[in-house]
């Protein structure tokens, strides 16, 4: 089995939804659905300083990687952007999940910690085909995203991981090179680490 990883377009979102929807299947946001992911994924791959890389078995794609070079007020960016297509998605969901907004709007924002200037990348979402686990592809992803990093002059990153019943995920970043930033409570009550790597 040969990978290789390429840059991701808007092209590759409906593949990019498949992935999440498999690795992430209890989180918050698959919860909200397929079309806000889509709008969400689009929007980010669309935005200047985001970083998107994906891992493919010949046309295949089995795994991605996406973030920021530049944190800090990003999501703020997204939104503005792309306004007209959140707001239908809130419509969507003020139907469908009302009680899913007011969680959505406390987790828009995660900096909890006086010492966070959000003055670095930020790896967002890393989803693997779970067919696929185990063959070091996390890995390759990992290294892609900081590869692109580094040609943006990016010197630091960071990301987001719960901290109760994740050892696996912890275990692996921590191989990775980061090592704990600070944790911190999302809404609601739900215990988090951010975590860190000097490049």
């Amino acid at each position: 089995m040969e990978m290789r990883c390429r840059k991701l377009t808007i092209s590759d979102c409906d593949q990019i939804v498949r992935i999440h929807k498999l690795a992430f299947a209890d989180f918050f946001l698959t919860q909200l659905g397929t079309s806000f992911l889509n709008t969400y994924y689009r929007s980010s791959i669309k935005h200047e300083r985001c970083i998107a890389v994906g891992a493919f078995d010949q046309e295949k794609m089995v795994g991605f990687a996406i973030g920021t070079i530049e944190s800090k007020g990003y999501h703020n960016r997204l939104l503005k952007q792309n306004f007209f297509a959140f707001l239908w998605q809130t419509i969507c969901i003020l139907f469908t999940r009302p009680n899913a907004l007011c969680r959505l709007k406390k987790n828009m924002s995660k900096t909890a910690n006086l010492n966070d200037d959000g003055n670095y990348a930020e790896l967002l979402s890393l989803g693997l085909d779970p067919f696929y686990l185990g063959k070091g592809i996390a890995s390759m992803l990992g290294k892609e995203f900081e590869s692109s990093v580094r040609q943006m002059n990016g010197k630091t990153i960071t990301l987001t991981t719960d901290k109760e019943n994740n050892e696996h995920v912890i275990d692996f970043y921590t191989k990775q090179g980061y090592t704990l930033f600070y944790e911190f409570l999302a809404y609601p009550n739900r215990k988090m680490l951010k975590l860190i790597k000097n490049l």
